[in-house]
């Protein structure tokens, strides 16, 4: 049996990616990413707010409200000194 040898003429000259093209395609395949990572924390997020919502249905029975609004209201608090100088 022979060897194996190189063809007549040789191989191709191998393309070397320079790091500058290298960090622009992982930065775009990351941007590519992005739409497919935001759908699966939105899912995420969707599935643990009806995980809560039965859980509060479960504990509260059929009154599940909770608040006197459904509108969000962020919550506000007051600093107050420990000492009041006069």
């Amino acid at each position: 049996m022979g060897q194996d040898l190189p063809p007549s003429g040789g191989y191709a000259p191998i393309q070397y990616k320079v790091p500058h093209e290298l960090a622009r395609e992982k930065m775009w395949a990351r941007i590519h990413l992005i739409p497919l990572l935001q759908a699966e924390a939105d899912r995420d997020q969707v599935r643990r707010y009806w995980a809560d919502q039965a859980r509060e249905k479960a504990l509260l029975g059929t009154e599940t409200r909770v608040y006197n609004s459904d509108r969000f209201v962020r919550p506000t608090y007051a600093v107050t000194p420990a000492q009041i100088t006069k």
